[in-house]
């Protein structure tokens, strides 16, 4: 099947249709939307749609106009519940001038009543405004906990009840000892520095912290003796070299310790000269030079 090519029209034209009813998870075209205008919020407003945006401050509304707006969507059989996917403005609004939404609909006469667990379409519902609003489908983005127990309820937990709208990838990866060492493998295997993890994929580095105690182990557990990357002056040089070779006579420098090697040279111009600095220039250190 030959792939779609999405153009901003097409977009727009495919988020009308499947939003026609409300919102709707579709990752394909929520990723095409983000890659024409730059973020599906952006697709949304374009498209004339709701996407969970934060109305203007500036709207008119008192206390007065909210209680009277709540009262009407009630009188149209709209649901209170839905308000924040339906009609933002008001929902907001409600929020500023009463505190908290359920303040608001008990002022309007509709409190809300009072319930252990929401349907499993509500619990759909609440995942995709957080997926809309761009904000990380964790427990932090929404702490409602009646939320979270009625996904356990329905969906056998947060994170099935995610999966179950095909939004699974948007999840924080859930790290194991195992995934720790095949992720430290791949990223060895596509010809990424290891001791730059750190800073250029942080979660792994901290999943093989958290793993194995410190990185260091991890690499161990991935078969990796390798020296972790330190800052380097001359002193340490010397002193490293003096250990080294007292430690591990007749071993090459380079082949027990790379890094150290290449601090030397950057330090002194060659290994050679270092190990003269040191004072470990014998017919047998000259033979460890090479590599």
């Amino acid at each position: 099947m030959p792939k779609k090519h999405w153009t901003p029209e097409k977009v727009i034209e495919e988020l009308k249709r499947t939003r026609r009813n409300g919102p709707r998870a579709n990752r394909k075209l929520d990723d095409a939307a983000r890659r024409c205008f730059g973020s599906l919020r952006a697709a949304l407003e374009v498209a004339g749609l709701p996407c969970g945006r934060r109305p203007p401050l500036n709207q008119g509304w008192s206390q007065e106009t909210v209680i009277e707006a709540i009262r009407e969507r009630h009188r149209n059989r709209k649901s209170l519940w839905r308000t924040h996917l339906d009609d933002r403005g008001l929902y907001e609004a409600a929020k500023r001038h009463f505190g908290t939404w359920t303040a608001a609909r008990a002022a309007a006469g509709f409190p809300k009543p009072t319930r252990e667990f929401y349907s499993p379409d509500e619990v759909r519902l609440a995942i995709i405004d957080l997926y809309e609003r761009e904000l990380p489908l964790k427990f932090g983005s929404h702490r409602d906990a009646n939320l979270r127990r009625s996904a356990i309820k329905h969906f056998g937990g947060w994170r099935k009840a995610v999966e179950s709208l095909g939004l699974g990838s948007e999840l924080p990866r859930r790290w194991t000892k195992q995934s720790v060492v095949e992720a430290i493998l791949e990223r060895r295997a596509s010809g990424y520095r290891l001791y730059k993890t750190c800073g250029e994929d942080k979660t792994l580095f901290r999943a093989g912290i958290k793993h194995f105690g410190n990185w260091e182990k991890a690499l161990q557990a991935a078969g990796i003796n390798e020296t972790a990357r330190q800052r380097w002056n001359e002193e340490k040089v010397i002193e490293r070299l003096r250990m080294l070779i007292a430690k591990h006579p007749g071993e090459k420098i380079r082949r027990h310790d790379s890094n150290l090697a290449y601090a030397a040279e950057k330090r002194f111009g060659t290994l050679a000269k270092a190990l003269q600095v040191a004072g470990l220039t014998t017919k047998q250190t000259r033979r460890r030079v090479a590599s």
